[in-house]
């Protein structure tokens, strides 16, 4: 149903890109399908009846029907499906590479098992032998990430969605799972981490930072093909799933109209263990470990960027979908789904999120979007080199009591202000410690002379970091006019050979908040919510339990074992512990501010103008009349006979207007 304001938004209406991320298990492919389905078809989406007299009815129903008319169905680019794609051409014109036993392993340390590899590089040369014109196709449109000629985008936009290319890739697909989930998982990982690092997926090639988009590239392409064959009516796209937070990048700088989802579900290990358990156990326990590693990614510390990083890919989501909302016995579950105040499943997500992309502003935030924004926002002021993390303390009606953000105590120097190179020339921002003039613990002195009485590790370390952050190694002419920074804490550890979270200079952005009431005078948190974009950790954790928090929202887990241990004391007074879901950072802003006022959109939807009544019509004109012959009291009185006091007031002027015309 078209609108006079469909112009106004015919960009957001028209094209959109949903990026998914999230951890092995969550649910991506299956927000994908919702995705890619007609609203009709959607299931776990309540009736307005079914939700309790509330403002939040309000909201759930006008988000229902708006999206009623204005769902919009996408079309799904499978990060997989893309690999094959540029691999099809290379495995044809390069049949002897060994690309197969160099990776199709279950453990890369591994040997390959060659006779298998052998069977399995038959059949696939006999899947691209069956379809050889498809793959010549392929071939025909050259450097994948530099097809721009029109003509060769018809060809791509028809190939890759084409039932010949989608057919083969899922016949690719099944070979390789049905002769190992696992290898068929690594085959994948390291033939996507070769094609960002350096342009193709052979393991003999250098790295190069000029790869690092090449996927994301060809992608890229897909969806300019697509967009050119919907001939600039509706495109919408949905790229399942993205694990490298540089191409996220990538396509936020590139498309204002693209959007990051978080899928985060506490049971995505049940899942794991559900799907695959009858396979092979040990399969679970390898997928556990795969995930893992591509969470926590270690590479990114050793500057290695073409890896998975999925902890900074949700950290940097526009919004969060989250599987976990209610998992609790079914009395108080149906109990929360009749007075729930938010969109509790993913379905409800997903319809709240097209609707404030089609028309932002279309409701205002939940509340713990709005607090969780505050402390989205808050943990930019960190100078934290390492992670910045914002939080928020409120009472039970989320009122902001404190807000806070992980940084060194008041009047010391930020870490980020600090420049490692200066540790050798200057002293002010340094410690003592740091300068090798740390004096032992025991000494209660302060004499500059005592060299005898200063701390040996304290020398030993300064003489440590002078030696690992020198100009040899950290170039000024390398950091093109950055500043040169270091982190105490993982200095400190790696002197010691200690993995402790106790020699951070900073305070942790949750104590922060909390000592920020403190330093005011203090006020109760007694059944208060902690809001961070990160988990605490167990300091943290026991800080907010004691002064009696009943809830942490938070975006992503924090490591350690906080949540199951601190958290989980006593089930009567263990703080819930609640992943956050919603709009956050700049699409916050993007989603909730609204094009026009709503008073204006309806006037300019139907003409609408609100008249007065007619006796307040004749009234004001009366008394315009009046004011221009206050002096003729006679003029006055013939007036008000004249018009009388009916609804007939206007006609009698009209008639006297005509008399006095003629």
């Amino acid at each position: 149903m078209s609108t006079k304001l469909d112009q106004l938004y015919s960009l957001r209406k028209n094209f959109t890109i949903l990026g998914l991320t999230g951890r092995t298990g969550s649910g991506c492919s299956e927000l994908a399908e919702i995705l890619s389905t007609n609203f009709d078809k959607i299931s776990n989406i309540r009736q307005v009846d079914d939700i309790a007299e509330s403002v939040f009815q309000k909201k759930y129903q006008i988000v229902q029907n708006y999206t009623q008319q204005n769902w919009k169905k996408y079309k799904v680019i499978e990060y997989k499906k893309v690999l094959f794609f540029m691999l099809l051409p290379l495995l044809k014109n390069n049949s002897k590479n060994k690309h197969l036993s160099d990776y199709y392993r279950y453990y890369l340390k591994e040997e390959s098992d060659i006779s298998k590899i052998s069977e399995i590089k038959i059949s696939l040369e006999n899947l691209i032998k069956n379809d050889s014109p498809l793959v010549d196709e392929i071939v025909e449109l050259g450097d994948l990430t530099k097809v721009r000629i029109k003509t060769k985008l018809e060809n791509l936009n028809k190939i890759f969605w084409g039932p010949e290319f989608n057919k083969l890739s899922d016949k690719v697909n099944l070979l390789l799972k049905d002769n190992g989930i696992i290898e068929r998982i690594m085959l994948l990982h390291h033939t996507a981490n070769n094609f960002r690092k350096s342009g193709r997926p052979f393991k003999t090639y250098k790295s190069d930072p000029k790869n690092i988009y090449t996927i994301a590239k060809v992608i890229n392409r897909i969806i300019k093909a697509t967009k050119q064959e919907s001939k600039n009516e509706e495109c919408h796209i949905v790229i399942d799933s993205l694990r490298n937070s540089l191409e996220i990048n990538f396509f936020k700088e590139r498309f204002s109209a693209f959007y990051l989802i978080a899928v985060k579900n506490d049971a995505r290990k049940s899942n794991i263990i559900n799907s695959y358990f009858k396979v092979d156990s040990k399969v679970v326990d390898r997928l556990i470990e795969i995930d893992e590693t591509e969470y926590k990614c270690t590479d990114y510390q050793k500057g290695i960027f073409y890896a998975p990083d999925v902890q900074n890919c949700i950290q940097i989501a526009d919004y969060h979908v989250n599987y976990n909302i209610f998992q609790s016995d079914k009395e108080s579950k149906e109990d929360n789904l009749k007075n729930n105040f938010s969109f509790f499943s993913v379905q409800e997500q997903l319809m709240k999120l097209q609707a404030l992309i089609q028309q932002p502003g279309i409701i205002t935030p939940d509340p713990t979007e709005r607090i969780m924004q505050v402390a989205y926002t808050a943990k930019l002021n960190s100078g934290c080199i390492s992670r910045q993390v914002g939080a928020v303390v409120t009472d039970n009606e989320f009122s902001t009591k404190a807000i806070g953000w992980n940084d060194v105590p008041k009047g010391a120097i930020p870490c980020a202000f600090r420049n490692v190179k200066d540790i050798s020339t200057k002293q002010y921002g340094f410690t003592k410690f740091e300068l090798g003039e740390g004096l032992k613990e025991t000494e209660q002195i302060n004499s500059d002379e005592a060299d005898n009485l200063l701390d040996n590790e304290s020398k030993k370390f300064n003489e440590y970091v002078k030696s690992n952050y020198s100009e040899e190694k950290l170039p000024t002419e390398s950091l093109g006019g950055r500043n040169c920074p270091y982190c105490f804490k993982q200095a400190y550890n790696t002197f010691s050979g200690e993995k402790n979270q106790v020699h951070t200079r900073s305070l942790h952005a949750e104590e922060n908040a909390m000592m920020q009431i403190s330093r005011s005078g203090g006020q109760g948190l007694k059944d208060g919510f902690l809001f961070t974009t990160a988990s605490p950790c167990e300091l943290c954790a026991k800080k907010a339990y004691q002064l009696g928090v009943r809830t942490i929202y938070y975006i992503d887990p924090y490591p350690g074992i906080s949540r199951n241990h601190i958290l989980k004391s006593n089930s009567k007074t263990d703080p819930k512990m609640v992943l956050f879901s919603g709009a956050v950072g700049r699409a916050y802003h993007k989603l909730y501010e609204p094009f026009l006022s709503q008073k204006d959109e309806l006037a300019l939807l139907t003409n609408f103008k609100l008249e007065s009544p007619l006796n307040v019509k004749v009234k004001s004109l009366k008394n315009i009349l009046k004011d221009k012959f206050e002096d003729r009291e006679d003029l006055i009185e013939k007036l008000d006979k004249a018009l009388g006091e009916d609804d007939n007031a206007f006609d009698n002027f009209i008639k006297i207007v005509e008399k006095g015309l003629e």
